[in-house]
């Protein structure tokens, strides 16, 4: 895996990247893998440049199955994305790759956005958030969707996200098989890791 981070690392020193996290998954990853890889680039062009050299380091000798999203940044509506201040104190990324239901109703697609997108103001712990349609994605599914987050740390995300009211009582039922609102009914790719200073 070190090997893997190296590469990974070193592909995306000599890319356009305006940031680059890679790191390897914290304990508790759901379907998550061993290497987190997030990069950002300030126009599609210059990701498009750069994929190949990307593409080839995540490929490695060593890599057995790779999960990956194409987006570019929220929508347009700014709600999409947000953070607090002092964002940049977060020690911990999370992302959440998940496919809605090619049969679910625009409207629900949409009710479903705006429920997700209800949590920040209630978890503190949650320092900056963005959710993005996919544009293309590669792996287990066809990802529809990215949530991603920075949290204060660890227990920020798997305490005060994942048990607060807001998320078992509005969003678990859109994931949850038992319940009739359910629209994500593929396996989901839950994968966080810590940031580097």
């Amino acid at each position: 895996m070190a090997d893997a981070v190296a590469r990974v690392r070193l592909a995306a020193d000599t890319s356009r990247a305006t940031r680059a996290l890679v790191s390897p998954t914290l304990a508790g990853a759901r379907n998550g893998g061993d290497v987190l890889v997030h990069l950002e680039f300030p126009t599609q062009d210059e990701w498009c440049v750069a994929r190949d050299i990307i593409d080839e380091a995540v490929r490695g000798d060593d890599t057995r199955h790779v999960d990956g999203v194409e987006y570019w940044g929220g929508s347009t509506d700014p709600s999409w994305t947000g953070a607090r201040p002092r964002a940049d104190e977060a020690s911990v990324y999370r992302a959440l790759l998940l496919k809605v239901d090619d049969s679910a109703a625009r409207s629900l697609v949409e009710k479903f956005e705006k429920e997700l997108l209800r949590m920040p103001p209630y978890i503190d712990s949650m320092m900056s958030w963005q959710l993005s349609r996919v544009g293309a994605s590669q792996g287990a599914s066809e990802w529809t969707h990215v949530w991603e987050q920075s949290f204060t740390d660890l227990d920020g995300l798997l305490g005060p996200y994942m048990h607060h009211p807001v998320h078992w009582g509005y969003v678990d039922r859109w994931f949850d098989p038992e319940c009739p609102d359910q629209i994500v009914k593929e396996r989901v790719c839950h994968s966080f890791c810590a940031i580097a200073p």
